[in-house]
C-alpha cells in the first residue's frame, strides 16, 4: 500500500511548517520560477469541512459549529491534540484532491496541514519535501501585521486572552513540527527575522534539486 501511495505522489513537491513562516509566498515564487501549479491547503479547508461527517471526521466536523472563541479558550495541550487529529482527518481529502489533478505542470503543495508523520508515507527520499518553521522573533513580528489575526481575535469574548492563546498555540505547534521533522530525518528550515526570503527560495530550490 505504501509503495502504491509513493508511486502516485512521488512527483509532487511539499512545503509544510508553522504559521507565518512564508510558505505561501515562497510557494508562489517557486511557481513563477519553475511553472508549478500550487495547491494551497488553506484554500480547500472550507470545502473539506463541508464534506466532513461526524463519524469519520469528528475533529474536522467540529469546525461547522466551533467559534474562534471556543477554539482559543482551549488549553494548549488540548488544542495541539485537536489540531493534529483534525489535520490527520483532512489529509485523505487532500490526497483525493491531488489525485484529481489533470494538468501537465508539476504540483507544489503547501500548508500547515502537512504533518511530517503523514508525509513520511508519501515521500520516498525526502528531497521533495521541506518544513518551514518561524522562530519566535520572526513569528511575533509578522503575525502582528496580519489583519485576519485581529479579525478572529475581535470576535472572541476576551480578545486579550485570545491573542495570548492564539500566539502560544502557533508557536507550540511550530516547535512540534520542527522536532517531529528532525525525528523523522526530514528537512526543516528555521525562518529567522534576518533571513532574506529569496535566500530561502534558493535553499529550497536546491533541496528540491530544481536548479
Amino acid at each position: 500500500m505504501k509503495n502504491e501511495i509513493v508511486s502516485r505522489f512521488s512527483s509532487l513537491y511539499w512545503i509544510g511548517g508553522s504559521t507565518c513562516a512564508g510558505k505561501s509566498t515562497i510557494a508562489n515564487i517557486l511557481s513563477e520560477n519553475y511553472g508549478f501549479t500550487v495547491y494551497h491547503c488553506d484554500e480547500y479547508l472550507g470545502k473539506h469541512i463541508e464534506k466532513s461527517n461526524a463519524e469519520e471526521h469528528p475533529n474536522l466536523y467540529k469546525l461547522k459549529t466551533l467559534s474562534w472563541g471556543d477554539i482559543l479558550s482551549m488549553q494548549e495541550d488540548e488544542y495541539l491534540i485537536w489540531i493534529m487529529d483534525l489535520f490527520s482527518e483532512e489529509y485523505q481529502m487532500i490526497l483525493e484532491d491531488l489525485d484529481k489533478q489533470t494538468n501537465d505542470k508539476p504540483v507544489l503543495v503547501e500548508g500547515i496541514n502537512l504533518l511530517p508523520k503523514l508525509l513520511k508515507d508519501v515521500i520516498e527520499d525526502g528531497n521533495n519535501a521541506i518544513w518551514l518553521v518561524a522562530d519566535d522573533t520572526f513569528y511575533n513580528l509578522h503575525q502582528m501585521q496580519r489583519k485576519e489575526l485581529f479579525d478572529r481575535i475581535n470576535k472572541c469574548p476576551n480578545p486579550e486572552q485570545a491573542l495570548h492563546n492564539y500566539m502560544n498555540f502557533d508557536l507550540s505547534f511550530g516547535k512540534y513540527i520542527k522536532n517531529e521533522a528532525i525525528r523523522l530525518d526530514l528537512k526543516v528550515m528555521v525562518i529567522e527575522d534576518n533571513k532574506d526570503i529569496l535566500e530561502s527560495v534558493k535553499v529550497i530550490s536546491s533541496h528540491f534539486k530544481l536548479n
